[in-house]
């Protein structure tokens, strides 16, 4: 019985299918912190792989493949890499407009159809101006106004710019043919006669209302005439009829 009493217990085993104690966080704040530790660790490997991969390259031709990407609009890809077209600059992997461009663009089409259409203008008021101009005249036109604003633009530029004037003139002028049966533009009609001076309107308006001018001017001395000569005594006292001519023209509609 003694020796049973002096053998000390043994150590209860832990069981192979039984986790370790302290594998899994015991409390709220343990499992906070292995949270925030694997949402660290996607992070940074998700930053990884990005940092770590290439761009594809973009497709020479317009048949996209699985390891290249389709050529952006406006631009010309050549051994994978972008080339944009004149008139667009290059942002990033895409193509945009080149604002200066489009100003200038702007500027001297607006210049070239004042010019065009005030030259019609002057013609209706009889003042010796152009009416009709040909493509080379227009072409013309368009290269002395870029010569005062191709400062800052390239040779390159000054072509996109011109070809976008020659675009925006065509799609405004009136398209006829001269008496040799050679293709013209003009200055629209409603647009020329919007750019007579007022001297030249008033004068063609007083030519095609003449009838109704001289009629009034008549009735208008006929008035002043009877009323100078209706008293006896207009030539004593004139003065007294010339003011009543004046009331009579004040309280006229």
């Amino acid at each position: 019985m003694a020796r049973r009493q002096g053998r000390s217990r043994p150590e209860p085993r832990l069981s192979l299918a039984e986790p370790p104690p302290g594998l899994f966080p015991a409390g709220a704040q343990d499992l906070l912190r292995l949270l925030a530790v694997l949402a660290i660790a996607a992070a940074v490997a998700a930053a990884c792989s990005v940092l770590n991969r290439r761009p594809a390259p973009f497709c020479d031709s317009d048949d996209p493949y699985d390891s290249c990407e389709p050529c952006p609009e406006n631009g010309r890809c050549v051994d994978g890499e972008l080339r944009c077209v004149e008139g667009f600059k290059k942002r990033g992997r895409v193509c945009v407009e080149d604002g200066l461009l489009t100003h200038t663009a702007n500027k001297i089409s607006e210049l070239l159809q004042h010019r065009i259409c005030d030259e019609h203008a002057h013609a209706l008021c009889g003042q010796g101006g152009k009416i009709l101009f040909q493509q080379h005249d227009i072409s013309s036109m368009a290269d002395e106004l870029l010569s005062k604003d191709a400062a800052r633009l390239s040779d390159d530029g000054i072509k996109v710019v011109k070809e976008r004037v020659l675009q925006s003139a065509h799609g405004f002028l009136e398209t006829t043919s001269t008496y040799d049966k050679v293709q013209a533009f003009k200055c629209p009609e409603l647009a020329a006669e919007l750019h007579r001076p007022l001297s030249c309107q008033a004068r063609q308006w007083v030519s095609s209302n003449i009838v109704f001018v001289m009629t009034f001017c008549v009735l208008d001395c006929s008035r002043f005439y009877g009323a100078f000569t209706r008293d006896g005594h207009c030539q004593r006292e004139p003065s007294k009829y010339m003011s009543r001519y004046v009331r009579s023209l004040k309280i006229m509609p």
